[in-house]
């Protein structure tokens, strides 16, 4: 993996930390092995071509996913019945190779024969294996299993015969000389190699023509002698069985010259099932979840009720309600504001969720999604591990800017709070510089949330703010507080309005000491803080 494949990887997986990607991510149910390794490396697509491809397919098959039910889950069948072939890069196949081979394209043509022509067309799937499908499902039997049946070579078909026919001769010579012996001394080996008798009795029964050895001190086993046309007939079923091995390798060698002329068509036919496969994954997904395409040429970010769905999953389980997020940013460098509590971290986590299934390839949970394409996301400013050794807070958070920063490359730079690990002073002005640089970039799109008030004004930075508490409900509706922590919360959620605003300046907020209120910070406390507050 080069450098810049490994720094793009580091960057969406700690967005796919922070979203909590895969419990969203589970849904999505490629069902062959190809499919599935799909799904494991976790694309991250940036071109917007690619990306329109993806939209095209999943839209048709979402179109075939209403209109043949039936079909679908048809071809559902079929791709679950799909196993990984073993490595095409050889020219000797075995019988397990070969097996796989055949299982495969019996379920790929009847794949081929179901999909409408023109998603065919999208994936290029195009069954041409017609001669290979012949050799391996023969006379048309869709039985899984492969042996190698007399039916590939008349030699391979007499020599089999032969030797049946020896087996049958050796059966006749041994049920004889059994029947002989039955009858002349009274022992039935009743399918058994040997019976035990006793020495005396032996003597007794003068039985020498029969094959006999010391089994301890009073038994000795008996075997029938089967005689010389026995033997002869044996050491000709034996030298059959040689012929028969070489045929077997005969046919085998040309099964696999039979494959080495089709290793690009079974090539094709493999990444085509692994496209089948993941898109119609992802169609199913987005009917079940009734996501929307989002629209990536946008040249500034908006959204309208949009979810940060593993959220509002939780919430949906417990019978919470959830704001969704609608907005139209208007610039590149957005700086909100609001209180703890208010839903900055949920905004951030729903922009960054709705890109990164974006750029995934999938359709995403909102009424609509406008959004541009990124070549990296960077996080900042989240307990997310990316430590490095030697550097405090401060200078890690640096490093990371630094690295969010870099030019050359289209950026989506989401931070929580820039430089809170150092003074308010010297904070205040590291923001103010980032976020004149951002703006003036247009490679970079970024997020800033902030405590900070009484900001500079910045050409082309936008600010905003959460509504945060509705002060009025609240003291319209509580007279008492609960000594319960949890309803405590409930109760903070079931006044906090979840939305975003422009931030005009006019209106300045105390949220937090109220929350606090809310939370039992001592009264005298809280008198104190709001004296101070009045007084500044």
């Amino acid at each position: 993996m080069t450098l810049k494949l490994f720094t793009t990887r580091m960057c969406i997986n700690k967005v796919i930390e922070f979203t909590d990607f895969l419990s969203f991510y589970r849904k999505y149910k490629p069902l062959t092995p190809y499919g599935t390794t799909e799904k494991d490396s976790k694309p991250f697509y940036v071109s917007f071509e690619e990306i329109c491809q993806i939209h095209n397919i999943t839209e048709r098959l979402i179109g075939f996913i209403n209109s043949k039910e039936n079909k679908v889950l048809k071809v559902e069948h079929h791709l679950s019945r799909i196993d990984r072939l073993n490595s095409l890069d050889k020219s000797d196949f075995d019988a397990v190779d070969l097996q796989l081979i055949k299982k495969f394209l019996i379920h790929f043509k009847a794949i081929d024969m179901l999909l409408p022509s023109e998603i065919k067309k999208e994936i290029q799937l195009s069954f041409t294996m017609q001669d290979l499908w012949e050799t391996l499902v023969i006379n048309g039997e869709k039985e899984e299993a492969f042996y190698l049946s007399s039916a590939y070579s008349p030699k391979l078909k007499q020599l089999r015969n032969e030797i049946n026919s020896a087996n049958q001769q050796l059966n006749t010579i041994r049920q004889d000389v059994l029947l002989i012996i039955k009858e002349k001394y009274q022992i039935d080996f009743k399918g058994r190699d040997f019976v035990l008798l006793n020495k005396k009795q032996l003597v007794e029964m003068d039985v020498n023509e029969l094959i006999h050895e010391f089994y301890d001190s009073q038994l000795v086993k008996i075997k029938p002698a089967f005689g010389k046309p026995y033997l002869d007939k044996l050491v000709e079923k034996e030298q059959l069985l040689i012929e028969e091995t070489k045929a077997e390798k005969q046919v085998m060698i040309e099964l696999s010259n039979k494959v080495n002329q089709q290793k690009t068509n079974l090539a094709a036919a493999v990444e085509a099932i692994k496209l089948l496969d993941i898109h119609l994954a992802k169609a199913r997904l987005a009917n079940t979840l009734k996501l929307v395409k989002p629209v990536i040429n946008a040249k500034t970010l908006s959204v309208s009720n949009g979810r940060f769905y593993p959220l509002w999953e939780k919430h949906s389980t417990k019978g919470l309600d959830y704001t969704p997020l609608t907005v139209g940013f208007e610039s590149n460098t957005i700086l909100l504001s609001g209180s703890n509590m208010g839903g900055k971290t949920v905004l951030f986590k729903t922009i960054a969720f709705l890109q990164l299934l974006t750029q995934m390839g999938f359709y995403v949970p909102a009424k609509h999604f406008h959004t541009r394409l990124f070549n990296h996301i960077h996080i900042l400013g989240n307990e997310i591990n990316d430590s490095v050794e030697g550097l405090s807070s401060f200078g890690q958070e640096i490093y990371q800017l630094t690295q969010a920063l870099k030019p050359a490359h289209t950026r989506l730079i989401i931070v929580d709070e820039l430089a809170k690990t150092t003074n308010a002073t010297e904070a205040k002005a590291i923001l103010y510089a980032v976020l004149r640089y951002v703006q003036k970039n247009q490679l970079l799109t970024g997020f800033f949330s902030t405590h900070f008030i009484n900001l500079p004004e910045i050409k082309g930075v936008v600010k905003y703010r959460m509504k945060g508490l509705n002060k009025e409900a609240y003291a319209a509706h509580c007279n008492q507080q609960s000594d319960d922590l949890n309803e405590k919360i409930g109760l903070i959620n079931t006044f906090m309005q979840y939305e975003i605003t422009k931030d005009t300046g006019e209106t300045k907020s105390n949220d937090a000491l109220t929350i606090a209120g809310m939370l039992g910070l001592h009264e005298e406390i809280l008198m104190n803080a709001n004296n101070y507050l009045e007084r500044n």
